[in-house]
């Protein structure tokens, strides 16, 4: 039995272009410098899936929580 905590769950209505890290996660920003913001978790066919997001500079300091 594996101990490890998913990632928070991620509202359906989020565009897909966030999940793939294309664009930043809270505001959608996609022509910047876009830096790793950490990981949130969605259902796909009855298990979850881990996605690594992204945040552009002005959101950098934000975390999924």
């Amino acid at each position: 039995m594996s101990t490890t905590k998913a990632p928070p769950p991620v509202h359906p209505d989020v565009s897909i272009v966030r999940l793939h890290g294309e664009a930043c996660f809270w505001c959608g920003a996609a022509h910047t410098t876009l830096i790793p913001a950490g990981s949130v978790s969605a259902p796909a066919g009855g298990s979850l899936r881990i996605w690594y997001i992204v945040a552009c500079p002005a959101h950098a300091d934000r975390r999924p929580r």
